[in-house]
């Protein structure tokens, strides 16, 4: 899993944009960090709701390749909860609801620093019939 974490980590530029870390990942899963900053805030100076979606999106992404096949996403939802203000650190947990031959299923929960839930993501992913490769070496699953 470290080889997907590091290529994920080193060539993801959107989220290293954004400044999320990814944190962990493991089979069917993965965990994602951003505390947010002044550039994370939209109008009425709370969280935008497009960095909460690309955090929850790193940890889907991360999480539907942890398997040793490139998989990309076909469909994506977010339902927010309640608002996080600047300083605060926010969390996505991201773990598999399903796997069969092409298609995968996700469910991201996003918290604050004070475990509140700030916004739960849906997504499905299409496995390709691909092995993942990271820089030349292909993933190792185990």
């Amino acid at each position: 899993m470290y080889a997907l974490k590091d290529f994920i980590s080193q060539h993801d530029r959107f989220a290293a944009l954004s400044e999320i870390e990814l944190a962990e990942v493991g089979q069917g899963m993965a965990l994602a960090r951003m505390t947010v900053q002044e550039k994370h805030l939209n109008g009425l100076d709370i969280v935008h709701g497009g960095a909460v979606f690309t955090l929850a999106d790193l940890a889907f992404a991360a999480a539907s390749n942890s398997r040793g096949r490139a998989a990309v996403g076909i469909n994506a939802s977010i339902n927010y909860i309640r608002p996080a203000k600047k300083g605060s650190v926010l969390t996505a947990r991201a773990r598999e609801i399903f796997s069969h031959r092409t298609l995968c299923g996700y469910t991201v929960e996003v918290k604050d620093d004070q475990d509140r839930l700030v916004a739960t993501f849906q997504g499905t992913a299409y496995k390709k019939d691909i092995p993942l490769v990271t820089d030349n070496k292909q993933t190792n699953p185990e």
